[in-house]
């Protein structure tokens, strides 16, 4: 595993985003936002992408200051499932992990968990250690 990261955002916080064009797309990628306005609740499913993109940058253990933009970092949601989708300096710093996403929302909040999976070379059954010729 290479990291873990959660993050938990008030849905209030984000709600007034929506009549905000500038910080929709400062924050949100063209899909995340198409994909959230198409839905009754916009500000609960952008909050949940905020919480997503927040998670997997501690997952990944930096800040913002790290070179990453906001849009590097998608949340897509596909068939009750989130998928992560990652651009420039947010692809560098996963570099060839897997990305695994959930996130969920309640009347007031989003939380969102991301597990960043290392990949391993293999592994030796008969001497019990990593298998290094994969």
């Amino acid at each position: 595993m290479k990291g873990i990261g959660t993050d938990i955002v008030e849905i209030a916080r984000v709600k007034h985003w929506k009549d905000d064009a500038d910080m929709l797309s400062l924050v949100f990628s063209r899909g995340e936002r198409d994909a959230a306005m198409s839905r009754k609740c916009s500000h609960r499913h952008l909050a949940a992408a905020f919480a997503v993109k927040e998670a997997f940058m501690k997952a990944v253990g930096v800040g913002w200051g790290a070179g990453v933009q906001w849009q590097d970092i998608e949340a897509l949601d596909e068939h009750c499932r989130v998928r992560v989708k990652l651009h420039n300096r947010a692809k560098e710093l996963c570099g060839e992990g897997t990305v695994h996403a959930s996130a969920c929302c309640s009347r007031y909040m989003a939380l969102a968990v991301v597990a960043i999976e290392e990949i391993s070379k293999g592994w030796n059954s008969a001497s019990g250690k990593p298998d290094d010729s994969l």
